[in-house]
């Protein structure tokens, strides 16, 4: 019998809470309502819902080919 349940594993869980910087100097933490295709949150801070980008989180770097293509547009 193959045993697949390591295939099967969900991703490592995301965290329930993120914080979201507004200025150099202020930021906004709160439970995490939607995660966007782009890597922005939408939380809620308690007063209302703001989306940005989590700090603590390296964003996506672009393919080492994607200069080549940038040229052809």
């Amino acid at each position: 019998m193959i045993r697949l349940h390591h295939l099967l594993q969900s991703p490592e869980p995301q965290p329930s809470y993120a914080t979201i910087a507004l200025s150099a100097y202020q930021s906004v933490q709160g439970p995490v309502l939607r995660r966007f295709h782009d890597g922005r949150v939408m939380i809620d801070t308690g007063r209302g819902r703001l989306t940005g980008r989590p700090l603590g989180v390296e964003r996506a770097s672009l393919p080492v080919w994607s200069p080549l293509f940038a040229g052809m547009i």
